[in-house]
């Protein structure tokens, strides 16, 4: 397949000066809202033609950024970093608009997000102001909750942000768990369903502070009933019930969101695996009351009557019922009856 590019296509390229629209773009991922609020990111196809001089739509948080444009302001940023590795460093401000516009361009950019943490690492060792590492979170949690694809799931961008956490940690800023698995991780798995990068952020950060996982729990139940064949998002929220640390909470919230998703499950039929998957783990557990199995029990066998025996969905609730009275663990009740 041949790789010139059409006439058309060069011309464009060629009408408007890339280092103006480099400049453009740039600013608009360097002069971030001062509120802390997140730019909602999207690529623009040749559909949307934009005049002679004008490199990007913004409306408020939202910024659309035609394809070419982004093409030409990429060039720039290349020939910036190649400088610099060329020893012909750039100012600090000039890279750092550089590589916002590289790792726009290719999420996967390891160079440009190297040395973004080269640049931060500089600027905190001579300032005691912690709002160089605020920015640099609210960047890359801008191109993470973006409507990007390959961004939200970048291993790239998702690495950077633990490394962020780190040092949040290291300098004493604190981080709203919450928050992040709610903004951050949901707004990044309903981009890109079934992402499992995002999902395995939300463990380390569950991991390092579990105080939050009732709240984190319930959140996330909603999100799966929103989305109810991510089994990303059904497989976290087995993680998050598990991670409440008083007994007693973690069982009255694991009672009530099975409770939720059975009476969801009932009323809609929904018979898909991922969902299916979910109920078993949780049935097995000894944090279901034997009522609450026999729920379970109740509503598999109603689901399996009316869907097509032999078929993948009768499969998979047959599946589920199997699972749990081959490895459901006695409950406490269950024990005294005994």
């Amino acid at each position: 397949m041949s790789r010139s590019l059409d006439k058309d296509l060069l011309d464009r390229l060629k009408a408007d000066d890339p280092n103006n629209v480099f400049r453009d773009i740039s600013t608009v991922l360097t002069n971030l809202p001062a509120d802390n609020g997140l730019l909602e990111i999207e690529f623009l196809g040749k559909e949307y033609p934009l005049a002679s001089g004008t490199s990007y739509l913004r409306d408020g948080l939202a910024v659309g950024i035609p394809k070419l444009r982004l093409a030409q302001a990429f060039f720039v940023a290349r020939q910036i970093l190649q400088n610099h590795h060329d020893g012909r460093p750039a100012p600090h401000n000039e890279m750092l608009a550089a590589t916002a516009v590289l790792l726009l361009m290719d999420p996967e950019h390891l160079t440009a997000a190297n040395v973004r943490k080269r640049l931060l690492i500089s600027t905190l060792e001579t300032s005691p102001d912690n709002s160089a590492l605020k920015r640099e979170k609210q960047f890359v949690d801008s191109l993470l909750t973006s409507r990007l694809h390959r961004h939200t799931k970048s291993p790239t961008l998702w690495s950077h942000r633990r490394w962020l956490l780190h040092l949040f940690a290291a300098h004493g800023v604190s981080i709203d768990i919450q928050h992040d698995i709610k903004s951050i991780v949901m707004i990044a798995g309903e981009r890109h369903p079934r992402n499992y990068t995002a999902w395995h952020h939300a463990r380390i950060l569950l991991g390092h502070q579990p105080r939050p996982a009732e709240l984190v729990a319930i959140d996330v139940k909603e999100f799966c009933l929103r989305n109810h064949t991510d089994i990303s998002g059904w497989s976290f929220l087995s993680y998050a019930i598990c991670a409440i640390e008083a007994e007693e909470r973690r069982r009255e919230t694991c009672s009530l969101i099975i409770a939720d998703v059975l009476r969801i499950t009932d009323s809609l039929g929904w018979t898909n695996e991922s969902v299916w998957v979910f109920l078993r783990n949780i049935a097995t557990a000894e944090l279901v009351s034997q009522q609450q199995f026999e729920s379970f029990l109740a509503v598999n066998k109603k689901l399996a009557s009316i869907t097509p025996k032999e078929s993948d969905r009768w499969r998979t609730l047959d599946g589920a019922r199997r699972w749990c009275e081959e490895y459901r663990l006695p409950t406490v009740s269950n024990l005294a009856d005994t």
